[in-house]
């Protein structure tokens, strides 16, 4: 099998995703590795890679007499996702500025 000309590869690249291998016969372990960028990543459970629950963590650090109302909320929130939790930061501005959730968005 010949090389694939440069010209013809950036044209196939428009088209589909092209995985370079080293060498014209390629072992397993050569393939294995060209096509390990298309897998998912294989991430170790949190509890595992930090030896406790993130959430416990964060309490821990904060401490008792660290720990505020606003704290908590942007904590429980993490178990809903980024989302929740962006959405509690925002309530969290608003409120030290003064706005309250009734405001017009100017932007939209």
């Amino acid at each position: 099998m010949d090389e694939v000309a440069a010209s013809d590869r950036i044209e196939l690249e428009r088209y589909a995703r092209v995985l370079p291998v080293g060498s014209v016969a390629p072992d397993l372990a050569e393939i294995e590795k060209a096509v390990a960028v298309l897998l998912p990543l294989k991430l170790p459970e949190a509890e595992l890679a930090h030896g406790s629950d993130p959430v416990n963590e964060v309490m821990a650090v904060l401490g008792p007499a660290k720990t505020t109302s606003d704290h908590l909320a942007l904590v429980h929130a993490s178990a809903d996702g980024p989302d929740a939790v962006r959405e509690a930061l925002r309530r969290f501005v608003n409120e030290g500025a003064g706005w309250d959730d009734d405001v017009d968005d100017v932007d939209a």
